[in-house]
């Protein structure tokens, strides 16, 4: 299934203000282990999310060692998507040539201060990362809020590719294991070009 879409923003407060202007319910995440970032989310009944995520300095070194420090560079924008594996080992070995980075270990703490954890895949872009939960899926994603706009699902994926038959092809691999269907586009650099909510 889809696990959640990424969105790099400049600034956490500001992109949250901004999205519960636009009738979205936004609720804090916490601070990702290594202390580079941190993020909000926005939850939705079908059980995926929109994550909102901000580097604390995007200048600093490690920062710029980080898969999404582009993104930020450019000022923000849209980063990743994952899909939610179940089990991420046997994922990562029928997917093969496919994984760039092997299972890593990652996490968050939340503002109460609960810590999460979960491990994670990274896949040939523009093909999303999987991740699998350690700590239940519940204490990671919070319960799907009610939104002012109506948002209820992420209705379509639109991912760019500048070798849009390859991308396609290599993503049906993942439609073979269970992922859900996305839309390909001819683009000058691999990424997700639009995410639509719909109710």
């Amino acid at each position: 299934m889809l696990d959640h879409v990424v969105l790099v923003v400049p600034d956490l407060d500001e992109a949250v203000r901004a999205h519960e202007a636009r009738g979205f319910t936004v609720t804090p995440g916490g601070e990702h282990a290594g202390g580079l970032t941190h993020n909000a989310l926005v939850a939705f009944a079908d059980g995926s999310y929109l994550e909102l995520i901000a580097f604390h300095d995007v200048r600093s070194a490690a920062a710029k060692t980080h898969r999404w420090w582009h993104v930020a560079d450019r000022g923000g924008g849209w980063a990743d998507f994952a899909l939610l594996s179940d089990d991420l080992v046997a994922d990562v070995d029928a997917l093969g040539d496919l994984v760039t980075l092997p299972p890593t270990d990652g996490g968050r703490t939340r503002p109460d201060g609960t810590r999460i954890a979960w491990r994670s895949a990274v896949l040939a872009s523009p093909l999303p990362f999987l991740i699998q939960d350690v700590t239940p899926r519940e204490v990671r994603v919070p319960a799907a809020a009610a939104h002012p706009s109506g948002a209820a699902k992420i209705a379509r994926v639109t991912v760019g590719a500048r070798g849009e038959a390859v991308a396609m092809s290599r993503y049906s691999r993942l439609i073979r294991r269970g992922a859900p269907a996305v839309s390909f586009t001819h683009a000058e650099r691999d990424g997700i070009t639009e995410v639509v909510f719909a109710s």
